[in-house]
């Protein structure tokens, strides 16, 4: 009861401060100024009222689309979405689950996991500027050198190339449930000059510039710097984030031709905010014991995760003539680190005491590289048209790693979840060397694509050939070749309203086990063909667009389980397929004059099927909720300030355990968030200030994780301000 009353109490706090803040700023610029000068902001034809989400968003290799279509779930928030619920000490995924698809696994920068239509996915999956496989599970794109995300919920495999399979956590899957493109902020026809200072957690400062300029005849070239330094410390005690990085983007837009290059350093490292924990085979309650205190650290002094390198990608169109042009993507990464912590996750018993735990250093490094070069043209054959397609491209990556798992001082990790971590004394770190090289992968695609426009109806036919060659150094390795179909149906009965259908087929990459924590160590799993159906409705009317739709995935069931081999104590198994099925809601715009809606509902429906002996067909999937949904507000009584609230609620789900019934209850959970913005000026600077408050009633909650049966901790209430100046 005391425990609801100080949340009850400091939610009304954070709603005080909010509305004081407002007053404040409010009363400062009525002393300065009196009344506030119009100030012009540069809009888009594309962009829905409210400003959250476009009206148009990438196909593939057939470029920028109309939503309206596009034979799938698409939403493409703005750089206004990302900083209106944004806060660059979070994952980013914070940003991302305002679409109902995406539902975060984690609260921690020490991850960028989170899950898509129940199927894990974390940076590996992101492309940049149309470029795949350039971030990993450490790193996504900052969010102050974003201009918009496009988000495909949908079959999509087949227009988008070839990319990496290896992926982290998910041991190699490549997962059909959508893809993530973020495109970076390029100069716009105004100056920019924009200096942004932000303060969040306990003590966490960023600096962040952005400067943007257009020159030569016509404002042909453009470049935009932008660049950030922040340090301090994050509202879980003694975690910090601390991130440094500069990127530039130049462009030419010519009569026949766009280039667009892309380039930056970076450098993030995250010390302490371990909250990924697991259950190990032996617990045998149904439940888990009751959430921690967010606040609660679970770190030994020293545990980090830290890495750096540089990126860059480059575009470029060329007209041929008024039908024909061909094109090229290009990227390039490279980055190097190293983590030390208590392994992925840690164990502990049906009473919340920690049980097999292991420390875990680890160095390494990737790079990747990715070219594609392809050709594209309308043509008319009668009343029929087509907008074609055809590249090709290769994408290739290496890595190196040495890490190892062992007892620290031989002693085990000791504690429980609610008095905290026990670590060895006296222990100093080991310096082991530099990573060794692990693997090298190399895939050549082949896309082609044609989108057939009659009347009223349009139909998309694609297909990608994907020849992959994974060499491990340290097992075995595989080649192989698929084929990747997609194709979908779109119908307009009037302009505004589209009914569609899509499928797309990909397959997960054959896996080595690679570890020597594994039982199998070595063992090579085949690949495994995922299939991918929706159809649905998308309506967009009165400043309002809402898709609604019914999707069908299936995918390959990896996962660890617990082994009774102390010096093994994982098995990799590869037992038949899972399967989603399920109705997604979602809704944007302007819901009345003075409010904006941004948000969704999604029904999933996930089992596993083809297991063997059938021995868990029907089973639920790890850690994936039935009901899940986010609501985001926005309420401008005026054009200079606005009052915002998100709510996000996820249902119950299961992880498979020992219990009596085969599995182990996460609870549902809701949290709030809440802020103000205020647009004044001082002298004749135009001033944006922002206040937001994360998790408003401080709850602690468990995470499920989208088929895995490690779960996630709540991070506490977090407050965030921010000072925006257009000198």
């Amino acid at each position: 009861m005391l425990k609801n009353k100080k949340a009850l109490a400091m939610s009304v706090l954070c709603a005080i401060a909010s509305v004081g803040f407002v007053v404040s700023a409010s009363a400062a610029e009525q002393a300065m100024h009196g009344n506030l000068d119009e100030v012009v902001v540069e809009g888009s034809a594309d962009v829905l009222p409210g400003g959250n989400v476009r009206t148009t968003a990438k196909l593939g290799v057939l470029g920028d689309k109309s939503v309206m279509d596009i034979p799938y779930s698409e939403m493409s928030m703005t750089a206004k979405a990302v900083e209106t619920y944004g806060d660059p000490s979070q994952p980013l995924a914070n940003v991302l689950m305002n679409n109902p698809s995406i539902r975060t696994s984690t609260t921690s920068p020490m991850y960028t996991d989170f899950s898509m239509r129940g199927i894990n996915m974390n940076g590996n999956h992101m492309m940049l500027n149309g470029v795949p496989s350039l971030f990993y599970q450490f790193t996504t794109p900052p969010s102050h050198v974003i201009d918009r995300i496009d988000i495909t919920s949908g079959p999509n495999a087949g227009v988008n190339g070839v990319s990496m399979s290896n992926n982290g956590t998910n041991g190699g899957a490549t997962p059909a449930p959508g893809t993530i493109n973020v495109v970076t902020k390029r100069a716009t026809d105004t100056p920019v000059n924009r200096y942004t200072q932000t303060f969040s957690g306990r003590g966490n400062a960023g600096e962040f510039i952005d400067v943007g300029r257009r020159f030569g005849e016509n404002n042909e070239w453009g470049i935009r710097v932008n660049a950030e330094y922040m340090e301090g410390g994050l509202a879980l005690p003694g975690a910090e984030k601390n991130e440094k990085n500069i990127f530039i983007n130049m462009d030419h837009r010519g009569d026949n031709n766009t280039t667009n290059l892309f380039a930056g350093y970076f450098d993030l490292r995250v010390n302490g905010g371990q909250r990924w924990f697991s259950l190990p085979g032996s617990y045998s309650s149904t439940v888990l014991p009751d959430a921690p205190d967010s606040k609660n650290n679970y770190d030994f002094n020293g545990t980090t995760k830290y890495v750096h390198g540089y990126l860059a990608t480059l575009n470029h169109e060329h007209k041929l003539d008024d039908t024909w042009s061909y094109f090229a993507n290009m990227g390039y990464s490279r980055r190097s680190g190293n983590k030390d912590n208590q392994g992925a996750s840690i164990k502990f018993d049906e009473h919340g005491k920690f049980v097999g735990n292991q420390f875990n250093q680890q160095n390494e490094e990737g790079k990747n590289a990715y070219v594609q070069l392809g050709l594209k043209g309308k043509l008319e054959t009668g009343a029929v048209k087509h907008d074609l397609a055809l590249s090709v491209d290769r994408s290739w990556a290496r890595y190196w790693n040495k890490s190892k798992s062992y007892k620290p001082n031989g002693q085990e990790i000791l504690g429980n979840l609610y008095d905290g971590i026990i670590f060895p004394d006296n222990y100093v770190l080991q310096n082991f060397g530099d990573g060794t090289p692990q693997w090298e992968e190399t895939n050549i695609g082949l896309t082609i694509a044609d989108t057939i426009s009659y009347g009223k109806a349009s139909m998309l036919l694609a297909a990608s050939r994907k020849h992959e060659n994974f060499e491990s150094f340290t097992g075995k390795s595989f080649k192989n070749d698929n084929i990747l179909p997609t194709y979908g149906l779109t119908y307009k009965p009037v302009e505004n309203m589209a009914f569609y259908y899509g499928h797309t087929e990909s397959f997960s990459r054959g896996l080595v086990v690679s570890g020597s924590d594994y039982t199998n160590n070595g063992e090579t799993m085949d690949p495994v063909k995922s299939k991918q159906n929706e159809f649905g409705v998308k309506y967009q009317n009165a400043g309002m667009m809402t898709t609604l739709s019914y999707f069908d995935i299936d995918e390959a069931n990896r996962y660890d389980i617990n082994s009774s081999d102390p010096a093994h104590p994982k098995t990799k198994v590869d037992d038949g397929k899972n399967r989603y099925k399920g109705v997604e809601l979602t809704v944007n715009g302007k819901l009345a004059d003075k409010w904006t809606a941004t948000g969704g509902l999604l029904y999933l429906d996930a089992e596993r099927e083809k297991t063997q002996n059938g021995a868990k067909d029907g089973w639920f999937v790890n850690g994936v909720s039935k009901w899940s949904g986010v609501l985001g507000l926005e309420y401008k009584p005026d054009d200079s300030w606005g009052i915002v609230g998100r709510a996000v609620w996820n249902d119950s789900a299961y992880i498979e355990s020992g219990s009596s019934s085969g599995k182990t209850e996460i609870p549902s959970y809701v949290t709030f968030d809440m802020g103000v913005n205020y647009k004044t000026k001082i002298n004749t600077v135009p001033v944006k200030l922002s206040a937001m408050c994360y998790n408003v009633a401080d709850k602690d909650y468990w995470m499920g994780r989208g088929s895995s049966t490690t779960i996630g901790l709540s991070m506490p209430r977090t407050f965030m301000l921010s000072a925006q100046f257009d000198i």
